[in-house]
């Protein structure tokens, strides 16, 4: 990524109004792939309760990955 890209290129606008900010463009491909996977489960038949702790689980371990990578990867710049 750029380091001089500017600051807003990342961002999509929303439609709420004009005064309203920016939304990150990774945080609503997040959330709408949370909803579409939580959606899918419970079409398929699955119980609430498995479903919030399949997504939490998802969750967790995603951020942990993500963490590791960012440590693996920065201490191999160094």
């Amino acid at each position: 990524m750029k380091k001089n890209a500017p600051a807003h290129a990342a961002c999509v606008e929303s439609r709420a109004g004009a005064g309203s900010p920016l939304l990150p463009a990774p945080a609503v491909v997040v959330v709408v792939v949370v909803l579409l996977i939580t959606a899918g489960l419970l079409v398929y038949g699955m119980a609430l309760e498995a479903v919030i702790a399949a997504v939490v689980t998802g969750g967790v371990m995603g951020r942990q990955l993500v963490r590791g990578l960012i440590v693996d990867l920065s201490s191999r710049r160094a």
